[in-house]
């Protein structure tokens, strides 16, 4: 299980690895992969004239990067490529007063629509306003949802595998209820109707599938190291494609400004439970009468997030380059408790005469008869010449 939980990490390492390798190779910007988002709108005066030439600012929240650019002549702008989350868009135009909009939230994959209408003013002058939380999206035709990183923190997820979080979406199921102990690598979701195997996973971007072992998942992404989960059910973009089923993206968080890391543990143990009625039920044996089935799970590890700079030399603004580390470990030991019928004592030496009365085995006696001459075997024993070695072993 230390696989697994160290595969989701190793591929955000590489991934974060090759982003530096690029970044020193080229010494420009590396932007992220398919899950980044858009900002576009059109900028106008209050009259409904549009404004060219204004400068369009969209700053990052969590790391404070900027990125900026100019309406064109009908006003109209877009920024591309930027990684989810929220930002501040200001919006400055000579002759209009600075439009400030907070909160401004992106989510992966799907682009936001900011249109601002600014008034006649000095520019020095600012007109601050927050955004509206429950907006409609009219950027794409996709539907689905977006598990938030504080839905991710706050629902119970047993086993602590965020891929299932997908289940809160209508239309996606499942063999197991949401609240179902598992930590595997199973990918038995339906969505919309359809197969398994017509699904797409994707971490940060990249697909995490095992196309030639049932659709499973590569890996386990960790709670603490995931930002948000995305399911796209229907009509997403072409360049989602690849399936005939659904999309969930999982997309991990992404250093900031300030460094940020944890130590955790989650377990759960037989100490804390109580004793099941079936093995109350079993006197014969008193260590399982008196003690519940023994059951040892440990979830574990750590995560360290922030800037990656040199003070005086690189980065100094701490805005530019980032990183995100972190590894997850699982300890799982369990004990069953299983019961069942079989063969008593006198049954595996070919002696059934205890079928012959009332038994626990069948509602009526059953005689044996000979499967060859039909004839019934005395006594319900079979001659030690008939027995069959397979079966004794058996």
């Amino acid at each position: 299980m230390h696989f697994l939980r160290s595969a989701s990490r190793a591929i955000l390492f590489a991934a974060t690895f090759s982003s530096i390798l690029l970044l020193v190779v080229s010494g420009t910007c590396v932007l992220a992969q398919s899950d980044t988002s858009s900002l576009s709108g059109t900028v106008t005066d209050s009259t409904g004239a549009v404004v060219p030439d204004a400068r369009v600012t969209a700053k990052s929240d969590a790391t404070g990067a900027v990125r900026n650019v100019t309406t064109n002549s009908v006003g109209a702008y877009t920024i591309t490529n930027l990684p989810s989350g929220n930002y501040t868009v200001t919006v400055e135009a000579s002759g209009f007063q600075t439009a400030v909009q907070q909160g401004t939230h992106l989510d992966p994959s799907i682009g936001a629509r900011v249109d601002v209408a600014l008034k006649s003013g000095n520019t020095s002058t600012t007109v601050t306003v927050q955004a509206n939380a429950n907006r409609l999206q009219t950027e794409s035709a996709a539907v689905g949802q977006l598990v938030t990183a504080e839905q991710v923190k706050s629902i119970q997820l047993n086993g602590r595998n965020p891929l299932y979080l997908s289940q809160l979406e209508p239309g996606v199921t499942r063999n197991a209820p949401i609240s179902s102990f598992n930590f595997s690598l199973d990918n038995t979701l339906y969505v919309n109707g359809s197969r398994s195997q017509e699904n797409i996973l994707a971490f940060d971007g990249a697909p995490m599938v095992r196309t030639r072992s049932n659709n499973n998942s590569v890996g386990v992404a960790d709670v603490d190291s995931t930002s948000q989960v995305q399911v796209l059910t229907t009509g997403y973009p072409a360049e989602y494609g690849r399936t005939s089923g659904g999309q969930v993206r999982i997309i991990p968080k992404s250093g900031t400004s300030n460094y940020h890391g944890g130590v955790y543990e989650y377990l759960r143990n037989s100490f804390f439970n109580a004793n099941t009625w079936i093995r109350k039920n079993d006197t014969a044996d008193p260590t399982t009468a008196d003690h519940p089935a023994p059951f040892r799970y440990n979830q574990f590890g750590w995560n360290l997030n922030g800037p990656v700079y040199i003070p005086g030399h690189f980065n100094t603004s701490k805005q530019r380059l980032f990183f995100l580390v972190g590894q997850e470990y699982v300890r799982y030991r369990n004990s069953p408790t299983y019961q069942g019928q079989v063969p008593t004592a006198l049954m595996r030496q070919g002696n059934f005469k205890e079928l012959l009365g009332p038994n626990n085995f069948y509602s009526q006696p059953v005689q044996l008869v000979n499967p060859i001459t039909k004839q019934p075997y005395p006594g319900n024993v079979i001659p030690k010449d008939q027995l069959s070695p397979n079966g004794l072993a058996l």
